[in-house]
């Protein structure tokens, strides 16, 4: 852990960004650059959330856990640590946070991208995305992400909060269908558990097969989703 102590300058290097100003907290950054005008509002400390935890993970994609520090991350949003301290207690506080918005985030983009689409199109477009993330720098650090949060963090359950979410959404998107009379999923629940398990363990597959396994990725997307509602349209049929 970082620690709180202040100094009227930072030290540059190479690979760090512009120091921020100090002021009479000594680390209050831009803080100090406009007047007080009390609280901020809802949107002005949802901003101030977002810009720490976006530069907390560009920080962590740059230099690793073992090189992580508040001081990195305040330069990063050239903001003070002392506004970081004051919204997260330390590393772990911060770190759990952080899991959650990114894993938010990305659900949240690749669900806007495709929310125009066709059921099929759109589930073979999201089942794509995932494998992408899956395997990009920004799944890879995801997934450490978890490890930590896990094991360093001792919450012990944290890949299970992510896998349970992650059901939830697919589920509630199931049941949106189903309502817009879109598709018809009989069992939105069990719909969601096997949709999810099959792009995991495709993605594990995949990755033992190396550069050959990660290439297909587009048409193994594009057939998944095709069988997954053939098979839900065959049961409905049957019913």
């Amino acid at each position: 852990m970082t620690s709180k102590s202040s100094s009227n300058k930072a030290s540059l290097s190479a690979t760090d960004e512009p120091a921020v100003l100090d002021g009479t907290h000594g680390d209050c950054g831009n803080d100090c650059l406009n007047p007080r005008r009390g609280r901020p509002s809802v949107a002005e400390a949802r901003l101030l959330f977002d810009r720490i935890l976006e530069a907390s993970w560009q920080v962590l994609l740059a230099n690793g856990f073992e090189n992580f520090t508040f001081d990195r991350v305040a330069r990063h949003a050239r903001i003070g640590k002392a506004t970081i301290y004051s919204r997260f207690a330390g590393k772990t506080d911060l770190m759990r946070a952080l899991l959650t918005w990114r894993v938010e985030r990305q659900r949240s983009q690749i669900m806007a991208e495709s929310s125009a689409m066709e059921p099929v199109e759109a589930f073979t477009f999201r089942a794509q995305r995932v494998l992408e993330v899956l395997f990009s720098p920004d799944g890879m650090l995801l997934e450490r992400l978890i490890d930590w949060v896990d094991l360093e963090a001792g919450a012990g359950n944290a890949r299970g909060e992510v896998y349970r979410s992650a059901l939830q959404s697919i589920a509630q998107e199931f049941a949106e269908l189903n309502e817009a009379g879109r598709a018809s999923v009989p069992n939105v629940d069990l719909a969601a558990r096997f949709w999810l398990e099959g792009l995991l363990g495709h993605a594990r597959l995949a990755a033992s097969e190396g550069a050959e396994g990660l290439n297909g990725r587009a048409e193994w997307a594009r057939e998944y989703a095709q069988f997954f509602f053939r098979g839900i349209d065959g049961m409905v049929n049957r019913s």
